[in-house]
């Protein structure tokens, strides 16, 4: 049993990190940054949008973030995004599923104009993405095709997440929520 739990283990670290880190665009013209990411996650969204050819980049936040959000959106003009190619999208403050009523958001703004993209690509941070992903086909169900970009999140190894606590932490509190995430909107 102890052997089996090593090579478990071991198995688990060089599997759970790529599976939660999944990175498959599907060449939108919309792109979507979660906006409670980092400030160094802006410049890499930038470098996205410019090198995916995308006509719009969509900051979504909750309403908390609103001041943040603003300092992003400067950050991506700074990195050559066009003003005009930003928009802000508020979600309401919610304490719970924050990333699907994220998704919501978004998926309001575009009925709000009576538009329905086909295909979005979402940014998010590192072992996040597998669970965003899932919350934005959630919430467009299959009106819409979602890609995915998970960007390196420098606060650990990402290939050698089990390293660091903090590399801890966000792996496998993504494994749980990702859990969580996948049998809770079973039902909805």
């Amino acid at each position: 049993m102890l052997a089996l739990g090593v090579v478990l283990a071991i198995a688990a670290q060089r599997v759970v990190n790529p599976f939660l880190s999944v990175s498959h665009p599907v060449q939108s013209d919309f792109l979507i940054v979660e906006a409670w990411v980092g400030r160094y996650v802006m410049r890499q969204a930038a470098c996205e949008f410019k090198r995916g050819h995308y006509r719009k980049l969509f900051l979504v936040h909750g309403f908390h973030e609103e001041d943040k959000t603003y300092e992003d959106r400067n950050e991506l003009v700074k990195r050559g995004v066009q003003p005009e190619s930003i928009e802000i999208v508020s979600s309401p403050a919610v304490r719970r599923d924050r990333t699907y009523h994220l998704a919501l958001a978004v998926r309001d703004w575009f009925q709000e104009r009576g538009e329905r993209p086909a295909s979005l690509d979402v940014i998010t941070l590192g072992p996040h993405a597998r669970r965003s992903k899932l919350m934005f086909e959630k919430a467009f169900g299959n009106s819409a095709n979602i890609g995915i970009v998970a960007l390196d999140d420098l606060a650990y190894d990402g290939e050698h997440w089990w390293r660091s606590s903090e590399g801890v932490r966000e792996v496998v509190g993504e494994v749980i929520a990702y859990i969580y995430a996948r049998f809770y909107f079973v039902w909805i």
